[in-house]
């Protein structure tokens, strides 16, 4: 056992150069100091490259790749690493200068792959906070983890990124890497395959990401959330198929995501659709004046009529 393992923290990012640096400096200054930074440019074309070779030189690995995704870039850095834990981090967020100690202090106590993951803050995308009394508390329980996550993802529980702390044999030792074809929802894919293998799972219980909130964020897009999430239960399915109590209840769980997304569902997009047809049907058939005089009463042709 090392008192002080290697610690690999990926960061991928993608024409984001005013706040990736924010991420890599937060990784830097952090109290833990065995630590190799990897930063993955998915193909951006905002200079970032340059950026970032100016500014930090040797003290990162910088990979460049063509514009493949998030999950692509997360998964050039878990093939790249050498450290005994991964940590990741999105290029918009944040995380505590003690987090990588603290987290690293709790796995070494341990035998055999495990994972730590804490409480999360909110802000909007600006705010540099890192201690914030909006603190998001989201607990698994002890005995069954796995089942939480499969059953309460979204809905009673969801986990950053960057709240975990993995050891990196958890993915090197069973090939889990992110599914590099789902939309969305690719960290819970991830996150169930590496619960399956029944790791030991760890608390810290403390503040240690920021997740920073942004307008165009992924999750304002519904209808690509509800998508996603179920084309990621369908990978589970699959990937569990020989265990018939987890593909029933990933089953249960599907109908629930349809109902929970309902307004993004097929019929509401077939109901959205006609909707459009009928207004453009209803403006060709029926005259300019006559729509007027219904929108703003009888006397609407008296009044035009007045002023021409």
């Amino acid at each position: 056992m090392h008192h002080n393992p290697l610690t690999t923290i990926v960061i991928p990012t993608y024409n984001d150069i005013h706040l990736v640096c924010d991420a890599i400096d937060c990784s830097l200054n952090q109290t833990y100091k065995n630590l190799e930074i990897i930063v993955v440019d998915d193909g951006s074309s905002d200079g970032t490259g340059r950026l970032l070779k100016e500014k930090y030189g040797e003290k990162i690995i910088y990979i460049h790749q063509e514009n493949r995704g998030l999950s692509s870039a997360r998964n050039a850095g878990i093939r790249r690493s050498s450290g005994k834990y991964i940590q990741f981090l999105d290029s918009d967020d944040l995380i505590d200068l003690n987090k990588i100690s603290i987290q690293v202090g709790q796995l070494e106590k341990l035998h055999g792959p495990a994972l730590a993951y804490s409480d999360y803050i909110r802000t909007p995308l600006g705010d540099m906070t890192i201690r914030f009394s909006g603190r998001m508390s989201p607990v698994l329980q002890v005995k069954k983890p796995f089942d939480d996550l499969m059953m309460k993802w979204e809905t009673e529980l969801s986990i950053p990124p960057h709240c975990f702390l993995f050891d990196a044999a958890l993915f090197k030792d069973h090939g889990i890497l992110f599914d590099e074809s789902l939309p969305t929802h690719e960290d819970w894919e991830c996150w169930m395959s590496v619960f399956s293998v029944n790791p030991t799972v760890v608390f810290t219980d403390a503040p240690l990401a920021n997740y920073r909130r942004r307008t165009d964020s992924m999750c304002t897009n519904i209808r690509k959330m509800r998508d996603g999430y179920l084309m990621a239960i369908d990978r589970q399915i699959h990937k569990n198929r020989l265990n018939r109590n987890i593909v029933i209840r990933l089953k249960i769980r599907r109908k629930q995501i349809k109902y929970l997304y309902r307004s993004a569902g097929p019929l509401m997009r077939v109901k959205e659709k006609c909707r459009q047809f009928a207004k453009k049907i209803y403006s060709l058939l029926i005259p300019h004046r006559i729509r007027h005089e219904r929108r703003y009463g009888k006397n609407y042709a008296e009044t035009t009529a007045g002023k021409s």
